[in-house]
This record gives C-alpha cells, sequence and structure tokens, in this order.
C-alpha cells in the first residue's frame, strides 16, 4: 500500500489517477450541462428578451450585440433632413417599440453635422453614435479618424447596385441613397419643344436672366453638381465659364427647396440642381418638370457610417442593420425622398426611378475627398462668396 502511495507522489505532489481524473470530468460536464439549461441555453440567449430572440436582427447582429444594445438603451444618430423624415413619418416609434432602444435624433445639414462631429473628435467628447451623410463628408471625417470599420449585416444589401457609391476605403461607410440632380422648368414659361435636351442647348443668349442655380462656390447641391460638370470629359471648365459668360444664372441662395420655390413660382424659368423628388412637393398639375439632359444627372452617394469611440456602438449597429430592412427602405424612399438603388423598392414616382435616369460618371474620389480647389475655381468664375 504504501508502495503504491508512493507511486502516485511527485516532487511532493500527490498525483490522480486517470479513472479519478474522467470521473471528475464527466462530473463537471454533467453539472455545467444542468446550469446552460437552467439559463434557458446560454447566458447570452438569456439576456436577449423572448420577442427577440428569433427577431432577424438579432440573428445578424449576434445575441451578444443586441442583449449589449439593450443594456445601452439608447442610440444619437447624426443625420440630414432625409432622414428626419423617415424618423417623423413612423420609422423612429417602430425601432423603439420594437428593441425597447430609444433614437435621439440630430438632424439639420450635413456641413454642420459633420463639423460637429469634428468638434466632439478633437475634444475626445464624442456624443454621436452613428452618422448618416453624403460621402464627401464621410471621406473628410474617415481622414480624420472620426469613422470606425463596419458593416451592418444586412441581407438588403447584397442587391444594392453598388456602382453608383464610392469603393474606397472599403468598410467605413455603407451605401443607402443617391441625390441625383439635373434640370427643372417652369412649365408655363417654357413650352415643352423649347426644353433644353443637352446641357448645352441652354449655353443660348435666350436664357439670359432666366436661369438659377444653388450657390457652385460651397459644398452643397449646386457645388457638387457643377463639380461633376467640371468632371465630365464632354463638359468640363470650359462650359461652366460658358454658361457664366453667355446665361449668367443667378445663385439662389439656401436650399434645394429653396431652388424649386423660385422656379416653380416663376422668378426663374429654368433652374440646375433641380431634384426629381420636386415634384412629390408640389399638388398635381402644377407648373414644374423635371428634365434629365441626354448626359445625364449628376448624383452624389449618400452612406451611413459608425463613430468611432461610440458610447453607444452596439445600439447603433442594431439601428443600422435594422434602417436596411425593405420596409424601412420603402419608407425611406417615399418620406425622405431619395433614389434608393435596390431592386425591391419602388419610388414614389416614375422620375426618381433609377432605371429612368441615365447616369454621369461619378465624382473621382479624390475631388470628392478634397473638392477646395473646385470652389476656389468656381469662385474666380461666379465672384467670392
Amino acid at each position: 500500500m504504501l508502495a503504491e502511495e508512493n507511486e502516485f507522489r511527485r516532487g511532493g505532489l500527490t498525483m490522480i489517477s486517470q479513472s479519478s481524473i474522467k470521473q471528475t470530468d464527466r462530473s463537471a460536464l454533467y453539472f455545467a450541462l444542468l446550469l446552460y439549461l437552467a439559463l434557458g441555453g446560454g447566458a447570452l440567449a438569456a439576456s436577449v428578451p423572448g420577442h427577440l430572440a428569433n427577431d432577424p436582427v438579432t440573428k445578424a447582429v449576434g445575441a451578444e450585440v443586441m442583449s449589449a444594445a439593450i443594456k445601452e438603451g439608447r442610440v444619437v444618430w447624426y443625420a440630414g433632413d432625409n432622414t428626419g423624415e423617415f424618423f417623423k413619418a413612423g420609422g423612429k416609434e417602430a425601432f423603439e417599440k420594437r428593441f425597447g432602444i430609444k433614437i435621439e435624433p440630430v438632424t439639420g445639414r450635413l456641413r454642420e453635422q459633420t463639423d460637429r462631429l469634428r468638434a466632439e473628435h478633437a475634444a475626445r467628447r464624442i456624443v454621436a453614435d452613428l452618422f448618416d451623410g453624403v460621402d464627401q463628408y464621410h471621406m473628410e471625417l474617415y481622414r480624420l479618424g472620426v469613422l470606425e470599420k463596419y458593416t451592418p449585416p444586412a441581407p438588403a444589401l447584397a442587391e444594392y447596385d453598388k456602382s453608383v457609391f464610392t469603393k474606397e476605403p472599403v468598410g467605413y461607410w455603407t451605401p443607402l441613397f443617391i441625390s441625383a440632380q439635373a434640370l427643372i422648368v417652369n412649365t408655363n414659361m417654357v413650352k415643352k419643344e423649347d426644353y433644353p435636351k443637352s446641357y448645352f442647348d441652354i449655353l443660348n443668349p435666350k436664357w439670359k436672366g432666366r436661369v438659377a442655380t444653388r450657390d457652385p462656390r460651397s459644398a452643397g447641391g449646386g457645388g457638387w453638381q457643377f463639380l461633376q460638370i467640371y468632371d465630365n470629359p464632354k463638359m468640363g471648365l470650359d462650359y461652366i465659364r460658358k454658361l457664366k459668360e453667355i446665361v449668367d444664372p443667378f445663385i439662389i441662395p439656401g436650399g434645394s427647396r429653396d431652388m424649386s420655390e423660385a422656379i416653380l413660382t416663376g422668378r426663374f424659368a429654368l433652374g440646375f440642381s433641380g431634384r426629381p423628388e420636386f415634384l412629390t412637393d408640389v399638388p398635381k398639375g402644377s407648373p414644374l418638370a423635371y428634365l434629365v439632359p441626354k448626359e445625364g444627372v449628376t448624383w452624389l452617394p449618400h452612406s451611413t457610417a459608425l463613430i468611432k469611440n461610440a458610447p453607444h456602438p452596439n445600439a447603433a449597429k442594431v439601428a443600422m442593420t435594422w434602417f436596411y430592412e425593405i420596409p424601412n427602405l420603402q419608407l425611406l424612399a417615399k418620406e425622405g425622398g431619395r433614389m434608393i438603388p435596390h431592386p425591391k423598392i419602388k419610388m414614389p414616382i416614375p422620375e426618381m426611378e433609377l432605371s429612368n435616369n441615365i447616369m454621369m460618371e461619378g465624382i473621382p474620389a479624390a475631388h470628392l475627398a478634397d473638392p477646395g480647389f473646385f470652389f476656389k475655381e468656381m469662385e474666380k468664375i461666379f465672384g467670392r462668396r
């Protein structure tokens, strides 16, 4: 007996027989299994409310993210007015009712939203969790290290037409919709046979004093439309100079609605910065028409992004994934009034269908990321702001 005991002692340590180890392992596994079952299939699953256990968003992001999102309880969402209209039309209420997570929207001009994000990053006091805006602002924020690399695991993204979206850098923002612009005319002031079929048709003295545009000297609808014209090899800076020389378009201060009103009320007969969704904002039969010249529409991508060091990152991931569900995209198309390049999304009017619009070649990424040089060129032509 003493000899057997010595065989199980090495260097002052008592050795345990192999059969004892197997017995101990079986007991530990048995009690672990009982604990797992008692918790309803694991602690993570138990931390997600029953009505969300099989929710498509929970399955997409994972129970751990959903659990953490519910604990965070809110998401601060910086966005433009388009998303703001979506929130007002029931989007915000639907999200909060479904997940029990509050959306705190901060909507307004995207330039101001971007400056706010820059200030938060510089002060290291981040308030925003996610941002949706045009890709130029995403590029600006990316260069400053404001964005977190994240793509929501939303099934709808697989069917997006990504040809109209910025491709570099990959993974820091996710395509949502495009802002398309062409021309609008007052149909009481311009006969149908006189509608310009090309941008070059406008380079005619008969249009002098009758044309308006949003400001091409700064970020905004006017700036982006003229930048894409500048980058078009068949138009370029020469076209813009001739437009100023021959037509001298009046610069409308303010936003896109101000542009629409200026044409609708007859202040001007024709306007650049025309959006197809203007037609949804006016009564049927209003003297307003949307025109796509043969060169095509100018457009700007609009995407969503997760903010680096966001206070509520998991709630933001849940919100982003949810946002790309088909019913939400359909509501955004209806209320936000932008083209969503997804085959299952029906736009409010035919003029807003992507398939009914010829698309100009996109703005080069380098120009979209740093358009300051272009705005200086526009000041040389149109005068200083």
